[in-house]
């Protein structure tokens, strides 16, 4: 900037206003400015500049596992709306793992990032509360955990374990088994309500299988009813990762899908519409709450004081293909 000045005859305030789009000056030296600076290669010094203003525009972003695409798809909408906030996002990968998700909290905020999105997780409240005591601004993505003051953007899980499960007895399946997700998985405890409550209102007995939302769990559940003389007739699983992975194995162990073991899941990643059969699943605005979260973030940034604890529930919807109907 010192530069820019001395060649262009003008003051450092000067430049400093041209560049950061100051309506003080003429338009016409502001154009000058910014063409020298162009021409100049001038690239600006955020962490500077972060330190002088105390804003670095930066926001941390955590997912508990980036190779599920439900997770990056809430990334991709909080992404968004930061760039056109003119926001930075790093993006965290904290494999549910208490120690990561504390460690990169400190690092991003030792980092002067301005805010944060939790998504998914297993952040206790302990941790939620000494964050929200330290005056950081976070939002929760995903997830409804009890006894946060902080603003949260999810969906009814619940209701949804409910629907999913109706749907299946509805069909007339009366032996419905439940995979669910990690025991410390709020969603999962949610969905696994919503089942419970369904088969107990219709006087089913409940049978639950524990899982991790890998692939890898619909598979090793696959072996073990290929076993079974007596096996389910529906499974419910809790998210579309292990529901995917439970159609690849039956299919593979020549079980066929949905004639003797109807499918459904939850997400409805992109996935689900190309797997055989395609898979009936609850579709979850995976792309709205990234997108719902960040707006929430920015405008608890921009001195927003009635949001703390608002809860955004977004809607869902049954989406019926081949592996239920």
């Amino acid at each position: 900037m010192r530069d820019l000045a001395k060649q262009l005859g003008v003051s450092i305030s000067t430049v400093s206003r041209a560049l950061n789009n100051r309506s003080i000056i003429s338009p016409e030296t502001r154009e000058r400015i910014r063409k020298a600076a162009e021409e100049y290669g001038y690239i600006r010094n955020n962490i500077a500049r972060g330190l002088a203003l105390k804003k670095s525009r930066l926001i941390g972003v955590m997912v508990s596992d980036i190779s599920n695409p439900f997770f990056l798809e809430i990334a991709r909408g909080v992404h968004d709306v930061a760039r056109r906030k003119s926001y930075v996002v790093t993006l965290c990968h904290t494999e549910r793992k208490v120690e990561n998700e504390e460690f990169f909290s400190r690092v991003l905020l030792e980092n002067q990032a301005e805010g944060l999105i939790l998504v998914g997780g297993t952040i206790g409240e302990e941790h939620l509360k000494r964050l929200h005591d330290n005056g950081v601004p976070f939002v929760i993505a995903g997830r409804r955990p009890k006894g946060v003051y902080a603003p949260i953007v999810a969906v009814d899980n619940v209701a949804i374990g409910y629907q999913a499960t109706q749907y299946l007895i509805g069909l007339g399946h009366r032996r419905i088994l439940f995979l669910s997700g990690p025991e410390d998985s709020a969603t999962s405890q949610d969905r696994r309500k919503g089942y419970l409550d369904a088969m107990h209102a219709h006087a089913l007995s409940p049978d639950v299988v524990p899982g991790d939302f890998k692939m890898e769990s619909g598979f090793a559940l696959a072996a073990r009813l290929a076993k079974e003389r007596k096996r389910p007739t529906a499974v419910f699983a809790a998210n579309d990762l292990m529901a995917i992975g439970l159609i690849l194995g039956l299919t593979n162990l020549r079980v066929a899908v949905p004639e003797e073991i109807a499918v459904i899941g939850c997400d409805d990643i992109p996935l689900a519409r190309l797997i055989v059969p395609t898979l009936t699943t609850m579709r979850i605005p995976m792309y709205e709450i990234g997108t719902r979260a960040m707006e929430l973030l920015v405008a608890m940034l921009e001195g927003a004081k009635d949001i703390e604890a608002e809860i955004v529930l977004l809607g869902s919807e049954l989406v019926v293909r081949e592996s239920a109907r």
